[in-house]
């Protein structure tokens, strides 16, 4: 079914596309001028929105009645959601996009969901933002980021892919191309509805994917963008070579210049992160490499590396700064196996970084409004099982001495403690059912300190104050809700069950 069209007038800059041959370009790339729409409109599908809504409604009850479904972490109202996308912040909203499936609860017909929050916490789900245009031949609105152009307008960019029958044909597997990256614009003050700056993003993409001195393929998406030294740059994943940079060359952001390779590491969904001189340049599944970036030779170099958690659920991320000037992280946990549903987010993070050059995340604190009635707890030698039951909580343990023994939680216990899933630290490692994160007692009292989330299928822990963490997925018995606080020396313990962040 052919989704109709409707376009609503915006003020936006004509421009003409420039087309070069290889032979014309230089080793320092040419400015591309994007072809923007005739009269300067742009693109809203609200038929293709209306039946994003649709799909999703058939699976609402399906999704709210399954018991491993989280209740404080953000997700869509049901189906499938993956990458996290085009998060920013203005007039006191996080603002955050993410890769929708609105019909089923796997991966397919990639839109762009929306939802915004004044705190992190309370959010409010909003119609989907941006859709495939199936009439030109686009089937999946990629990754991508936002930014603001020169004029402090916002725009958001993704990724237009368009699938072919060219691959394994007899067994009806599809190939991808990868069209070019293609902005779209709000259509009101409050962002709630965006349109695309191109009529035809499978044919005209704001930014091709076949121009310039790079060896182009069709794996170059999730557009990225970020500003050094008071100059705009784009940059873009690749699972094949480095990662490819350019620079905008007007205050539209409709003329781009090729600038290079920005750096050998390179992988989808990039996203580089200021820290004074410093940049934190985050990959796929949570990769980073802190560094520094020249503007001038749009270099990118490698200091140190790392992951941003140490467990198998955590992948790509986008990342708001808001008037506090605090990087708050939103990421896509993998790895749920729900019904009606699929994936979410992990709890927003405050990125910052440590003394030694790796980073902090820490749960931004506003959490605590979830907090029902706190039971507090002591362990010396031994272990205590606490009143309070859950499987939607808040853990904060200190352990004092740790490396006099071992000592730990044991959370989603039996009633009779023959099951659990046990965090323990013992000798340098913190074991957390079968991950194992290397990690130190830190101060004179030789402390470890542990903020555990429990929500559901969900755990999340913060060590140390958030110089580690380990997101995994669980799926205990679902009468298991007891918890466990053990120690060889000394132990302190805090619980709060969690309320829901979603209406009843």
């Amino acid at each position: 079914m052919l989704a109709a069209t409707c376009t609503v007038m915006v003020q936006a800059r004509e421009a003409k596309k420039i087309v070069l041959s290889p032979e014309q370009q230089d080793a320092v790339g040419t400015v591309h001028k994007a072809e923007l729409l005739p009269a300067d409109k742009l693109v809203y599908d609200a038929e293709a929105i209306s039946l994003a809504k649709e799909g999703m409604e058939k699976s609402i009850a399906l999704a709210n009645a399954d018991p491993n479904r989280p209740i404080y972490h953000l997700m869509p109202e049901a189906q499938w959601m993956n990458d996290p996308n085009g998060a920013f912040y203005a007039d006191g909203w996080y603002h955050v996009f993410y890769q929708l499936n609105p019909y089923r609860s796997n991966w397919g017909n990639i839109h762009w969901g929306h939802a915004r929050s004044r705190d992190n916490v309370i959010w409010e789900r909003l119609p989907v933002a941006n859709w495939p245009s199936i009439e030109k031949g686009e089937d999946h609105c990629y990754s991508g980021s936002a930014v603001k152009d020169g004029y402090g307008n916002w725009q958001l960019w993704y990724t237009s892919v368009s699938k072919v029958q060219e691959k394994d044909k007899d067994k009806g597997k599809l190939d991808f191309v990868f069209n070019g990256q293609v902005m779209l614009k709000p259509m009101d003050k409050d962002f709630i509805h965006w349109g695309k700056s191109t009529d035809d993003p499978v044919n005209k993409p704001t930014l091709p994917n076949n121009i310039d001195g790079y060896a182009w393929n069709k794996y170059i998406r999730d557009p990225a963008f970020f500003t050094a030294s008071g100059r705009t740059f784009l940059l873009l994943g690749s699972t094949r070579g480095g990662a490819p940079i350019y620079e905008a060359k007007n205050k539209e952001l409709t003329e781009w210049k090729y600038r290079g390779v920005m750096a050998d590491m390179a992988h989808d969904c990039p996203q580089m992160i200021p820290f004074g001189s410093k940049w934190l340049y985050v990959i796929n599944r949570g990769q980073y490499f802190l560094g520094t970036f020249d503007p001038e030779t749009a270099e990118f170099t490698k200091e140190n590396e790392g992951r941003l958690d140490q467990g198998a659920n955590f992948a790509n991320i986008s990342f708001a700064t808001d008037d506090q000037g605090r990087h708050i992280v939103y990421a896509w946990l993998v790895g749920t196996k729900g019904k009606g549903w699929n994936n979410c987010f992990p709890l927003p993070r405050i990125l910052t970084l440590g003394d030694d050059g790796h980073p902090i995340q820490k749960p931004v604190p506003e959490l605590s409004k979830l907090h029902g009635n706190q039971e507090s707890a002591k362990v010396s030698a031994g272990a205590q099982v606490l009143k309070t039951m859950g499987d939607a909580v808040e853990i904060n343990a200190s352990f004092r001495q740790a490396d006099k023994g071992k000592c730990g939680l044991r959370v989603r216990r039996s009633d009779d403690g023959s099951r659990s899933l046990a965090i323990t630290y013992e000798g340098g490692t913190l074991d957390v059912f079968d991950t194992k994160v290397p990690i130190a007692p830190e101060g004179a009292d030789k402390t470890i300190s542990l903020q555990v989330f429990l929500d559901k299928a969900i755990m999340e822990i913060f060590i140390n104050g958030g110089k580690k963490t380990v997101l995994r997925v669980m799926y205990p018995p679902l009468e298991d809700q007891g918890i466990e606080i053990f120690s060889d020396a000394e132990a302190t313990v805090d619980v709060w069950p969690m309320k829901t962040i979603w209406a009843e």
